[in-house]
Order: structure tokens, then C-alpha cells, then sequence
């Protein structure tokens, strides 16, 4: 069995198809072509489209799979997905007035109440730095 009878009919569409396209070729021109070489243009034409499908996916498919994917990677981990950064923020002041309510001083740091220029990892570093004080301040019982 040579190569020429080891592909299939979508491989040597996809083999001809730059030979075609250099031409200028109307597509009735394409499909009688095809008909000549013993081809079926229907039946390439949707292995062609399961190939696209497969891969050369929407971005809205890409996506998709991209979500899922980093989901999947979070679930083997035992990770949790990010939290919303106003989330983060929200808590961080929650924190902030326990402790100021316990009449501890709060450190400088978290006085910084817009967190413009904090990542949302500066933020969560922040947030628990400020639960573990507080946590202290609490087991102590005063400040």
C-alpha cells in the first residue's frame, strides 16, 4: 500500500487544496474538480468542517475549553478559584473594624482603604496578615 492509498479522502482534499487555491478557481470549478478526481464534495466538505471543529475551534469554544480546563485543574489541587477582588476588599474593612472595635491600633498599612494600587494578591496577603492579628487580639482578649 503506497501513501497516496493511506490517506483519506479529507487528507488529500486538504493536500490539493493549496494547488487550488493558488488558482483562481470558482467554487463550481472546485466541485467539478473534485467529481473528476472520484471525490465526493459533500462528504469533504463535512470532514472538513469535523476537522475545523476539532481543531481550529471559535474563540468562544477556546474559551470555554480553557474554562473548564483551569476549573479541572483547580478540583485536582483542592484549590479554590480566585475571589472577587471587592470581595477581598469588603473583608479586609470588616477586619479592620473588629479590630478597631477590640480598640486595637491597626496597623498603617490597612488604612489604605482604596487598594488602587495593591494586586489582588497584595490584597489577600493583607487580608490575611490582618485575620491573624486579629485572631490574637481575640485569644488575648484585649488590645
Amino acid at each position: 500500500m503506497t501513501d497516496k492509498d493511506k490517506k483519506s479522502d479529507a487528507d488529500r482534499f486538504l493536500d490539493n487544496l493549496t494547488s487550488f487555491l493558488a488558482e483562481d478557481i470558482s467554487p463550481e470549478e472546485l466541485v467539478e474538480d473534485l467529481r473528476a478526481s472520484g471525490l465526493d464534495p459533500e462528504q469533504l466538505d463535512n470532514e472538513f468542517r469535523a476537522l475545523l471543529a476539532e481543531h481550529a475551534p471559535t474563540w468562544r469554544q477556546r474559551a470555554q475549553r480553557e474554562r473548564i480546563a483551569a476549573l479541572e485543574k483547580f478540583v485536582k489541587r483542592g484549590a479554590t478559584p480566585p475571589r472577587a477582588r471587592f470581595d477581598i476588599e469588603q473583608d479586609i474593612r470588616g477586619v479592620i473594624q473588629a479590630m478597631r472595635e477590640l480598640g486595637a491600633a491597626v496597623p498603617a498599612g490597612a488604612y489604605h482603604q482604596k487598594f488602587l494600587e495593591a494586586t489582588d494578591t497584595d490584597l489577600e496577603s493583607l487580608l490575611e496578615d490582618l485575620a491573624a492579628q486579629y485572631n490574637v487580639l481575640k485569644s488575648k482578649g484585649n488590645p
